[in-house]
């Protein structure tokens, strides 16, 4: 079925995407970028774990100082919204927001697809983050894809971009996850980079919401 690169960040919607990459057959090969978030530690923790359980031909983890400090995201110590600070239907860009991240990751997987000679590149997008993050949406995937087609060199083939869950809201991606039996219980979805997962941040309000709503038992454990 031949080789996939996945942009895996530790976290349910890309170890969902991967694991869906993985169960068609594909050659998955991992990507994890550190760009100076704050859990970057426990990230590279759940990814390896991931590695493992998917069966991943490989794990390529690499490692960026462009964006640290720019972002509460990316500052060690920074106060990230929590609670009722956080808004999850709000279509506003949160201080957790990373100036162009997913363009920066994209183009180094990109990078690695065309060096491997890999068809496609699977993403955790989804319609739930969309509305906050930009980079998210079908129409970035859809020009990210036309980037591709005139940035590799004359001999490649250009790796396309798939993101199978950019439809869907996390309930949705809890419940497909459970169906294709992906690792959810090895993911690390937490803004911060506690012994386990806060519970109140953004990303954490998300995850807990998702599974409540799609009725499937959480195997997180949350401080709050």
């Amino acid at each position: 079925m031949g080789k996939t690169v996945c942009l895996c960040s530790g976290g349910l919607d890309s170890t969902v995407a991967a694991t869906i990459a993985r169960r068609s057959g594909m050659d998955v090969y991992l990507i994890h970028v550190s760009y100076g978030q704050q859990a970057e530690q426990r990230e590279i923790e759940a990814i390896e774990r991931i590695a493992d359980a998917i069966g991943a031909s490989d794990l390529m983890c690499a490692s960026i100082d462009l964006f640290r400090n720019l972002s509460a995201l990316t500052t060690q110590g920074a106060r990230i919204p929590t609670g009722a600070e956080v808004s999850l239907d709000s279509d506003s860009t949160p201080p957790t927001w990373v100036y162009c991240r997913n363009t920066v990751l994209l183009s180094m997987a990109a990078a690695y697809a065309e060096y491997l000679g890999a068809e496609s590149i699977y993403v955790g997008f989804n319609a739930e983050e969309a509305m906050s993050y930009p980079d998210n949406r079908r129409e970035f995937v859809e020009r990210f894809n036309a980037l591709l087609e005139r940035a590799v060199a004359s001999f490649s083939r250009p790796p396309k971009v798939v993101a199978p869950l950019v439809d869907m809201r996390k309930r949705e991606i809890v419940r497909l996850g459970a169906e294709i039996k992906a690792p959810l219980e090895l993911t690390w979805s937490c803004y911060l980079d506690g012994e386990i997962h806060c519970g109140t941040c953004e990303s954490c309000q998300h995850r807990r919401r998702g599974f409540m709503e799609a009725g499937v038992p959480d195997p997180t454990e949350y401080q709050h």
